[in-house]
């Protein structure tokens, strides 16, 4: 038995909910009951859809871990999940897969584990975020301490179990794990002072900014002569070598489609308004019009994030123009009362309340009024008939030609971009894994069954294959001349700031006589600002806030590399630091550094073991 459960006599209700909940989101599921990530993905059965230093990860766990996310994602919104949506879900539920494996290697291999006692000082004393987040131990919606130490230290009618197991197996052993990777991180009473500094503190300051400009003006003439006739053809041939690796291009597959877009039909519509009917024959039967607003309206503002609780359809008052032309004329025509509906608009079709009308002094009228929103979408039957239509398109096109049937029926057909294996999207349609699988499945010539996404219904014609191969240099001469020109501007911009920089040094000119002489730079006479924050012209920098930290009223810098080219900086004022207001941060200020340095720490820790890890990812084959 559970330590804590021990002191138990009698137990009634479990707290897996609590605990899966918890899961599903920080951990990715399936760790319950005494079972590590390990564990899960260590068994030899099934498709492998990937495997880390050998550990096979199965098809059907991945599968499942993916349709929790999205099931518990569904829980939380109105909205569908769209496709794109699955697509990242899968993507963040591949990496957080990884990340355990990792993890639980690494606990393996530095002995963690984790003792009873352990379990029980940490549930009494380090209440985790899972736990202080439930109802359960909640009052007023704030963690009761009170309330869930009594849970803990008195009989009561809560199992323990799972939770004690989930720490003992999980929780804690992370946790462990985590301390030992980032204690090194600190911070000092400098580190501390200079953050407040960063935050707290404005700089006034100068500045002259020498960006491009300067090449379309006076140093125009310069900066083409000495670019006539460059780049030749062997300073092309130098960069193309040196960046060789950018240029091998993966296997790719060429398309086209026909579509049909996935619009409402007439069937739609009326189908929408016989569902709002039924709402107005409700509502005049006795049911109220905010219960059934709330579990049937579509209108996302009902339910705005923050809100204490769904508004029951309710919009307040409004005046004539408000709203869209039907629904205004609908609510401005009806008495105090009435029920009005159903009132189609480019939104869908509304059931109207309105709650009251009044007329303003100036003669103005308003109305109060709540509604229903149900939207029109295409039906299962709507896309139920394009697939049919598009499945005896794709019939047809295998026994009289894929483009020869597609111009006697007068349908467009479109080139999609070139794909990879891994591609996601395809240009012009959205997500479609299933036309990228289709491709790297087929030979040229082949012809898909149908093909859907959120938008569309689509056949494919697989059109040509193009081998892996490094692009010719022919191929990605313009591409190179484009970067060989941005590369001769940089450096000729540093070179003009190299001698500006001897000028202004040299103590006997400002940096307004400078911009005086030089009409193309960027002249800033005065701005003031923190150093995590933009200045004028240069934006943010850590260059100008790394010199603007330790630097004195009437110092100068320069030049300082920008995004835009290279700036000079004389520093005109700093405010002091309040000591009082730098005592009341200071615990704070190094609370915050040194979450930052364990975060950044444990980041590259867990990307170093990634990068030395062995990673087969056979996702693509599955999806």
């Amino acid at each position: 038995m559970g330590v804590i459960t021990n002191m138990r006599s009698r137990m009634q209700v479990v707290m897996w909910t609590i605990l899966v909940l918890f899961v599903i989101s920080m951990a990715i599921g399936g760790l319950v009951g005494g079972a590590s990530i390990g564990d899960i993905f260590g068994q030899q059965n099934g498709n492998h859809i990937g495997s880390l230093n050998g550990k096979p990860i199965l098809y059907e766990d991945f599968n499942r871990l993916v349709n929790a996310e999205i099931t518990r994602l569904q829980s939380q919104s109105t909205q569908d999940i769209s496709d794109e949506d699955r697509e990242y879900i899968r993507a963040v539920v591949w990496e957080r897969i990884i990340q355990d494996l990792l993890i639980q290697e690494q606990i393996e291999e530095n002995n963690i584990v984790v003792s009873d006692e352990e379990v029980l000082y940490q549930l009494k004393n380090n209440p985790p975020a899972f736990l202080q987040g439930s109802a359960a131990f909640q009052t007023g919606g704030r963690f009761d301490l009170e309330k869930y130490m009594d849970a803990i230290l008195s009989p009561g009618q809560l199992d323990w179990r799972p939770i004690e197991e989930f720490m003992r197996d999980v929780y804690l052993p992370n946790y462990k794990l985590q301390q030992l990777v980032v204690n090194s991180a600190s911070a000092s009473e400098q580190d501390i002072i200079d953050s407040y500094r960063k935050r707290f503190v404005n700089y006034k300051i100068e500045i002259l900014h020498i960006t491009d400009k300067v090449l379309d003006g006076a140093s125009k003439d310069f900066f083409d002569n000495m670019m006539s006739g460059r780049p030749t053809d062997q300073e092309l041939t130098e960069l193309y070598k040196e960046n060789i690796e950018d240029y091998k291009q993966s296997e790719m597959r060429y398309m086209k489609y026909v579509k049909w877009p996935i619009v409402s039909s007439y069937n739609d519509s009326l189908r929408i308004k016989l569902e709002a009917e039924n709402l107005m024959y409700r509502i005049k039967q006795g049911e109220n019009f905010a219960d059934i607003a709330n579990t049937y309206t579509e209108d996302p503002s009902n339910n705005m994030v923050g809100s204490d609780a769904p508004k029951g359809g309710m919009l307040g008052w409004f005046g004539k123009g408000q709203m869209v032309s039907e629904f205004d004329k609908a609510a401005f025509e009806a008495n105090t009362g009435d029920l009005v509906g159903p009132v189609l608009t480019n939104f869908g079709y509304h059931v109207i309340k309105v709650n009251d009308k009044k007329t303003l002094e100036d003669g103005t009228e308003q109305v109060n009024a709540s509604h229903i929103l149900l939207s029109i979408s295409p039906g299962k039957d709507t896309e139920s008939d394009l697939r049919d239509m598009a499945s005896i398109f794709s019939l047809d096109a295998q026994e009289n030609g894929f483009a020869e049937l597609a111009d006697s029926l007068g349908m467009v057909v479109s080139d999609a971009s070139g794909v990879q294996k891994e591609s996601i999207f395809i240009q012009d349609v959205g997500v479609a894994r299933d036309a990228v699988r289709f491709a790297f499945n087929s030979n040229s010539g082949d012809i898909s069954d149908v093909v859907s996404n959120d938008n569309y219904v689509l056949i494919f014609y697989l059109d040509s294959i193009s081998e892996e191969e490094t692009m010719s240099f022919e191929s990605v001469k313009e591409e190179l001349k484009v970067e060989y020109l941005a590369e001769a501007k940089k450096e000729n911009i540093n070179n003009i700031a190299q001698e500006i920089s001897k000028e202004f040094n040299s103590g006997t000119v400002s940096l307004s006589d400078i911009s005086k002489d030089n009409p193309d730079f960027e002249y800033v006479s005065e701005d003031s600002g923190n150093l995590v924050g933009s200045f004028e012209s240069i934006g943010k920098s850590n260059y100008l806030a790394g010199a603007l930290l330790n630097a004195n009223v009437n110092d100068t810098f320069g030049p300082l590399p920008t995004i835009r080219g290279q700036a000079f900086i004389k520093v005109l004022g700093i405010d002091e630091v309040n000591e009082s207001d730098f005592e009341e941060k200071k615990e704070s200020l190094k609370f915050s550094l040194i979450i930052q340095r364990q975060n950044l720490i444990w980041g590259h820790w867990l990307q170093a073991l990634r990068d030395e890890s062995d990673i087969e990812d056979y996702r693509f084959d599955f999806y």
